[in-house]
């Protein structure tokens, strides 16, 4: 009988395209010591990290707009806005004029809300390409110590943002929408420098030695963003595709892997996101918030990349924990027989997401714990 695989080795064997002892199995949006949006996380999280396969991030400084030159370039103050909600206003000094945000924080600890984002129109967007740009230095001290602390219990990813993400975070969906259609030039430009900036990351990344620590995948999250129907296949190739290659190649040819988050319909572009050379694509999800089957998805990535997900948050949500058991095993069991070695089974978002989470959510996050690791076991070839 095989030996027993560490979970980080379990991990890495997926994400190579090798074969694990058994299928991983994750909780998305667990890391070792967090915080606990309500107590009643606590059981969900103490037996994920018993149970499940881990997953640790680190990062390195860095900033789109202007990089280390960004000390002088932001103010901000707060100030009460009503008794659950503080706002915080944020100004932005560019070369072209100010820029104003303002984001709510809840007084609680809850999630918060954005309720004005910097640019409004192509005349703030142009604000944003007058700044000076100068790149941070490279540290790894954040990776090493986030390295020491995994262990062998899972996997540390490098986080690297999105350049077109980027874009989306500066103009909310809204404005994005508009300006897509009417200054599709100004919004290619703008993530094509971006995308520039992120390339020159990732080269001193490399060039400072994180390959010297060992295997290493570097991750971001975006693209979802910029899927069809949201926009067009022509739009998602030219501010995806053509944007993010450089600097995945850059990275596959350093020796490094490269994980992605993308929600929504991606059955039609899996085949472009495998030939754009990410190894972990997550989290696919089943019909009706996703377009294809866990067969048809594993079909379309032909063995090329690795796939992640398949069980929708909100079925944990709402389901019997009868249905829930039912589906993980349907899972599984087609996961086992389409490809014993490119699946990942994780939910399709954090499992804190709900501010109040209700009896039945609880019991099946522990359900999906329990019988996921249980049956990735059982169907193990």
């Amino acid at each position: 009988m095989a030996r027993e695989m560490t979970k980080k080795e379990r991990l890495w064997a997926a994400y190579r395209g090798e074969t694990p002892d058994r299928m991983p199995v994750k909780l998305w949006g667990l890391s070792k010591n967090q915080n606990m949006l309500r107590p009643v996380y606590r059981q969900v999280y103490e037996a994920a990290i018993e149970k499940t396969d881990l997953l640790g991030g680190a990062w390195s400084p860095f900033d789109f707009c202007s990089g280390s030159k960004n000390q002088n370039l932001y103010e901000s103050h707060a100030e009460p806005y009503n008794d659950d909600w503080t706002a915080h206003t944020g100004i932005m000094h560019t070369p072209g004029g100010d820029l104003k945000s303002v984001y709510l924080s809840n007084n609680r600890g809850d999630p918060g809300l954005m309720r004005e984002y910097y640019v409004k129109d192509e005349g703030d967007l142009k604000k944003i390409l007058s700044l000076e740009y100068e790149p941070y230095p490279i540290d790894l001290k954040n990776y090493e110590s986030a390295l020491g602390g995994m262990g062998d219990d899972g996997l540390v990813m490098f986080g690297i943002g999105h350049p077109a993400y980027m874009l989306q975070t500066l103009t909310g969906s809204e404005t994005l929408g508009y300006l897509l259609y009417d200054a599709p030039e100004l919004v290619r430009e703008t993530v094509a420098l971006f995308a520039k900036r992120l390339h020159g990351h990732v080269k001193a990344l490399i060039e400072a030695g994180i390959a010297d620590l060992g295997p290493f995948a570097v991750s971001y999250v975006g693209p979802e963003l910029f899927i069809p129907p949201l926009v067009s296949f022509d739009t998602f190739e030219k501010l995806v595709f053509d944007m993010d290659k450089p600097y995945l190649d850059l990275t596959k040819n350093a020796g490094g892997y490269v994980w992605v988050h993308c929600h929504g319909k991606v059955g039609r572009i899996i085949s472009r996101f495998a030939d754009m050379g990410v190894d972990v694509l997550n989290p696919i999800e089943p019909p009706p918030m996703g377009d294809c089957t866990i067969e048809q998805a594993l079909d379309e990535a032909q063995g090329k990349m690795t796939l992640e997900g398949n069980i929708e948050i909100n079925d944990l949500h709402n389901q019997s924990e009868g249905y829930v058991r039912a589906f993980l095993e349907n899972t599984v069991k087609k996961a086992y027989e389409f490809s014993d070695k490119r699946f990942i089974l994780c939910p399709s978002t954090g499992y804190m997401e709900f501010v109040e989470p209700s009896e039945r959510y609880i019991q099946n996050l522990l359900t999906y714990i329990d019988y996921g690791v249980e049956l990735s076991k059982k169907y193990a070839r």
